[in-house]
C-alpha cells in the first residue's frame, strides 16, 4: 500500500492525530520490526585508506553479516590484536606516534574487525568496522610483536559491508508539515518492509496510537498489539524460509 492509504487506514482509528506525528509512528513500528526480524538489509561502501585500520559505519546499521574487501569475503577477527592502531580524537593521545603505514603483502589475508568504540567522543555515535592483514611479526611496540597490521592498500569504494540496519526514514523538508511521497508505496518504512507484511506495520501503528493518553483502550490496544506480535512470528519465518526449500533432493552430475 502507499503511504497515504497507510495513513488513511490507521485515521479511522485515530482521527485526531497529525499526520506528520503518525509518520513518526510508522517509522518507530518500522524500527521495532526492523529490530525484532533483521527485515532491512542494507550495502555500505567504503574507501579504504594506506595505513588506517579504523572507518566509521553509517549510523542505521546494526549488525554486519559478512564484509568483502576487492570483491573478495573476508573472515571476522575473534578477539583483538595485542596492538592497536591508534586513531583515535577528541580526547588525544598528543604523545603517541601513529603506526607507520604499512606495505603491501602478497598474501592479502585480510580480516575485519569490530568496535563500538567511537574514535571521537563529541561525535553522533557509530561502530566503526576495522581492515586488518595477517603478517607474521609485522608490528612491534613497547617490547610486544603483532602478526596483525593496518590496511596497506588505498581503493576506492572497495570495502563492502553487507549489513542488518534500521528502516529508511521518511523525507520531509519541513518537520512541521507530512512528507511529499504520499503517493508511492516505496517511502521510507515501506522501502523496506515487503508488501506482504505492511498490515504488520499498519497493526502496529494502530496499537501505538491507542497507547496515546488521548485516545487510551486497553481492549483495543491488546488486540491491535497481538495482532502485531503474531505479524512479527510471520515476517521471521518468512525470513527463516525463503531461501530454502525444507529438504535437500540428491541429483547426479
Amino acid at each position: 500500500m502507499t503511504k497515504l492509504q497507510l495513513i488513511e487506514l490507521i485515521q479511522e482509528h485515530h482521527s485526531m492525530i497529525p499526520s506528520r506525528q503518525l509518520e513518526i509512528y510508522i517509522e518507530m513500528v518500522g524500527n521495532k520490526i526492523a529490530l525484532d526480524t533483521d527485515l532491512a538489509k542494507k550495502t555500505f561502501l567504503i574507501n579504504s585508506v594506506a595505513g588506517q585500520r579504523w572507518y566509521d559505519l553509517d549510523k542505521t546499521i546494526l549488525k554486519i553479516n559478512k564484509v568483502y574487501f576487492n570483491d573478495v569475503k573476508i573472515p571476522k577477527l575473534i578477539g583483538d590484536p595485542i596492538i592497536d592502531d591508534d586513531e583515535f580524537s577528541s580526547p588525544e593521545d598528543t604523545a603517541d606516534t601513529a603506526l607507520t603505514t604499512p606495505s603491501s603483502n602478497a598474501s592479502n589475508k585480510r580480516v575485519w574487525s569490530l568496535s563500538d568504540y567511537d574514535s571521537n567522543s563529541t561525535n553522533t555515535k557509530n561502530k566503526r568496522i576495522g581492515i586488518l592483514e595477517k603478517v607474521t611479526n609485522s608490528v612491534t611496540v613497547d617490547g610486544r610483536v603483532s602478526d596483525f597490521q593496518s590496511c596497506s592498500i588505498t581503493g576506492t569504494k572497495n570495502i563492502r559491508v553487507y549489513a542488518i540496519t534500521t528502516i529508511t526514514p521518511f523525507t520531509v523538508s519541513n518537520v512541521a508539515s507530512v512528507s511529499s511521497d504520499s503517493t508511492s508505496d516505496i517511502a521510507g518504512p515501506l522501502l523496506d518492509i515487503p508488501y506482504q507484511f505492511h498490515e504488520v506495520l499498519l497493526n502496529g501503528v494502530i496499537a501505538m496510537g491507542y497507547k496515546n493518553p488521548k485516545n487510551f483502550n486497553a481492549e483495543m490496544l491488546q488486540f491491535f498489539d497481538n495482532e502485531f506480535k503474531n505479524g512479527i512470528k510471520d515476517i521471521k519465518k518468512f525470513e527463516r524460509t525463503k531461501t530454502t526449500t525444507g529438504f535437500i533432493k540428491p541429483y547426479d552430475f
